[in-house]
Order: structure tokens, then C-alpha cells, then sequence
């Protein structure tokens, strides 16, 4: 999509819809992990991750201004209701929550092999139940005491 047909677009559809839930993605997106060359300048691109829970990236020429997406990925920000926020995705304030995004979902990959699921979601259930607690020290302290009785 070109810059201005994205622009022009925006100016007449409105910016302001809200945001729908993460629902599980049920379109097949492309996603190539390689640099492209835009195909109207031949400007190099820069890839944009998308985040709040869609697993792809949006490619934005400098050049430009065009904004290029692969199969099914205008039909999926449409679905979500961000196909309105497509200029915010390149700021580095999306960015930085689309990257924070990732890491979270690694180390919950990380902890869910470590501990198994049941584990980890049981683990997640007693952190939530401590941070509710004014005490959260004392009782972290007698968790982690191998005698508390004992003193």
C-alpha cells in the first residue's frame, strides 16, 4: 500500500476505533524473515513488529513513506480493529511494548519447559496471591525457610 493511499485512507475512515481482543488467529500470515527492497522506490525497508498478540511484522519504506503488508495481514488488523493504529506500530513507543511483548513470551516458554504448565500456571496463581499481600516478605520468608517451626 502506498503512503498515500494509507493516509488517505485513514483521513476518511477515522482513527479512532477500538482496539478488540486477542482472539486466537485463525489467517495464515507470510511472514519471510529477509530484508526487502520496497517495491515502488527500491529503498531498503524496515520490518515493524505489530505485537498485541499478532505474530508478524509490517514492512514501512523510509523512502517513500509506503507501507507494505504481506498475505492476510491488512485482514488481520482489520480484525483487531488496528488497522487504524498502522502509523503508531512504527514509533518507538509500540515498538518498545511489541519487543517487551516477546520477551515475555519467551520467558514463559522458558519457565513452562522448566516447570511443566500445570506447575508454571500454579506458580503464577501464588505470585498473583503474594503481590495482593501487605506481608509479602514474611511469607516469602517462611516459604523459603527449610524449618520455619524451628527458630
Amino acid at each position: 500500500m502506498r503512503g498515500a493511499e494509507y493516509w488517505k485512507w485513514l483521513e476518511q475512515s477515522g482513527s479512532d476505533l477500538a482496539e478488540r481482543l486477542y482472539e486466537e488467529e485463525s489467517l495464515h500470515l507470510a511472514e519471510p524473515g529477509k530484508p526487502i527492497d520496497c517495491p515502488e522506490c527500491r529503498f531498503r525497508m524496515v520490518k515493524f513488529l505489530v505485537g498485541r498478540g499478532l505474530d508478524f511484522t509490517v514492512d514501512h519504506c523510509e523512502g517513500c513513506k509506503g507501507i507494505w503488508l504481506d498475505r492476510n495481514e491488512w485482514e488481520a488488523l482489520k480484525k483487531r480493529n488496528l488497522h487504524d493504529d498502522l502509523n503508531s506500530i512504527f514509533t518507538s513507543f509500540w515498538q518498545t511494548g511489541a519487543q517487551r511483548e516477546i520477551r515475555k513470551k519467551k520467558f514463559e516458554e522458558i519457565y513452562i519447559s522448566r516447570f511443566g504448565a500445570e506447575d508454571y500456571a500454579e506458580i503464577k496463581r501464588i505470585r498473583w496471591w503474594l503481590d495482593t499481600k501487605t506481608n509479602k516478605e514474611e511469607l516469602i520468608a517462611f516459604l523459603t525457610d527449610r524449618d520455619p517451626f524451628n527458630a
